[in-house]
């Protein structure tokens, strides 16, 4: 299929959504993209956890691998399926106001040993024929010592009620912005009420006073975006890229991933996390 197919596609998929729920956006909710992450993760305790994610990564997945990455190039280095010890968990979740775009974030363990190793986040997208795959997926070393239920109910993002005229609109917006501001410093203007915040070694920043103080103590000077895409509704943008800064003398790379979503009173960030670079 050649990217304007594909993209006919996706427009058909927004339009039939649209048709559905032109009546009431209450319809739509974070469950389908819950739904995905759940069977994703029940899969690789089944065959493995590289058998699990070649299954579920769209044609143009990213890993970090320690840089970005085609997900199936990288995960055919891999031999074999995987070790299916690896267990992972949707804590929180998000979807845009047509239900073609989310994302989950959630604990990572691994069976048989204590404690949490960190968080994940996927971003996911509705694909022509109807299946959810992933296009991100990456975690960082979250402190957490108490994992979710395996099926708990889960609080999710509330739905946006509008978004921009045109995908392509939306990630015009967000660049703009992130040229603008390039630092933690200036983003953090930027964060939604409600916005979760992760940073390696630190707790979860939930709410603004915490997110604001983890983007406080982390400092980093320059974001570099590398990759945006955004839901058909143009409500939902995913922005991920570069993060360089001083550390202990010396420069340091990371990855940032962030969600941004259309609220009434402008973009704002509702999930931001930094990953390190390992390699």
């Amino acid at each position: 299929m050649d990217y304007h197919h594909a993209m006919l596609c996706r427009w058909l998929i927004f339009l039939a959504v649209l048709a559905g729920c032109a009546t009431t956006d209450k319809r739509i909710t974070p469950a389908p993209v819950v739904a995905a992450e759940r069977a994703f993760a029940a899969d690789g305790a089944k065959r493995g956890w590289a058998a699990a994610f070649r299954s579920y990564a769209a044609p143009e997945a990213i890993m970090l691998s320690p840089d970005p990455v085609n997900a199936h190039e990288s995960l055919a280095k891999v031999q074999g399926d995987g070790e299916t010890t690896l267990d992972w968990r949707p804590a929180y979740a998000g979807i845009s106001r047509t239900g073609d775009f989310g994302f989950t974030t959630g604990p990572f363990l691994i069976r048989g040993r204590e404690g949490v190793v960190g968080h994940y986040f996927t971003v996911w997208r509705l694909q022509s024929d109807g299946t959810w795959k992933w296009i991100f997926d990456a975690g960082t070393d979250v402190v957490d010592t108490s994992p979710v239920a395996l099926n708990e109910d889960i609080p999710g993002l509330p739905v946006a009620t509008a978004g921009a005229a045109t995908p392509q609109a939306a990630v015009a917006d967000i660049a703009e912005l992130e040229a603008k501001h390039t630092s933690s410093a200036t983003l953090v203007k930027l964060l939604a009420d409600d916005t979760r915040v992760h940073r390696p070694f630190a707790a979860r920043g939930i709410g603004i006073a915490a997110a604001a103080a983890l983007l406080a103590a982390d400092g980093a000077t320059s974001f570099a975006p590398l990759r945006r895409e955004a839901a058909l509704s143009g409500d939902m943008v995913f922005s991920m890229g570069e993060v360089r800064d001083l550390h202990e003398g010396a420069e340091r790379l990371r990855y940032y991933a962030r969600i941004w979503q259309r609220r009434p009173d402008g973009w704002r960030i509702v999930f931001d996390e930094i990953v390190p670079r390992r390699g």
